[in-house]
């Protein structure tokens, strides 16, 4: 990246990716990449070739959200939904009322395959999502996740559905 500073401001002359193209020629560019000088994975944001954000994150402290997910991934993750459907306690209220619902939980599964930073996406009032909390939390660990051979963190949103079994 070839940057001048004008008025407490870094003006971008040119960035080059890969093929050693300057990227610099569009009004707006957002460019993610390993950064080997400081061994770290840098962000930048410019937007007519004013340096918005320049920043670096560790690998370990990077957060996935999604990849390409394998077939070991795919397996552990229905094994988990199983876990949930097995385990989780319908509440009583909610069971006498005849409520069914559905509920979403966000999670994530640390690099060494635990389930932390459980939260309610929904907000119900007959303890749906705190039954389910309670479950994934008795589960403890969920699995090692590896992206490009290595573990990661990853953030997954689970869908669950309260359904009442008719006999």
């Amino acid at each position: 990246m070839i940057t001048s500073s004008l008025s407490y401001r870094d003006t971008v002359y040119a960035i080059y990716n890969q093929q050693v193209k300057n990227l610099i020629n569009r009004n707006y560019i957002e460019h993610t990449f390993f950064d080997d000088k400081f061994k770290k994975k840098r962000s930048i944001i410019i937007k007519e070739k004013i340096l918005i954000e320049d920043y670096c994150v560790l690998e370990s402290d990077t957060v996935y959200n999604y990849f390409h997910f394998d077939e070991d991934f795919k397996t552990r993750k229905q094994q988990f939904y199983n876990y949930l459907e097995q385990n989780v306690v319908y509440p009583k209220n909610a069971l006498k009322k005849g409520i069914q619902t559905k509920v979403k939980i966000s999670l994530i599964i640390d690099s060494n395959g635990a389930i932390t930073q459980v939260f309610p996406l929904t907000k119900n009032e007959w303890g749906f999502e705190e039954s389910l909390i309670r479950t994934m939390k008795e589960k403890k660990q969920f699995g090692f996740v590896l992206y490009k051979n290595k573990p990661v963190k990853l953030y997954l949103e689970i869908p669950f559905a309260f359904k009442i079994a008719k006999r």
